[in-house]
């Protein structure tokens, strides 16, 4: 059995998606349609990045 990793991404990637979840309601707010729609993009991204990482610590025993 492999050695067991951090789970310490999974927190950021969590953080950082609420920071960007509050971001984008402030730029809907204030009515700063481009940045809200950069933010949807960084959300998206930031969530299939850790989808990926989680398929692959779980591909490798890891989880």
């Amino acid at each position: 059995m492999q050695k067991k990793k951090s789970k310490a991404i999974f927190l950021l990637l969590a953080f950082l998606a609420v920071a960007i979840m509050v971001a984008f309601s402030v730029f809907i707010a204030e009515e700063m349609i481009l940045m809200a729609l950069l933010s949807v993009i960084i959300f998206i991204g930031i969530f299939g990045l850790g989808f990926t990482l989680k398929k692959k610590y779980r591909e490798n025993g890891w989880l």
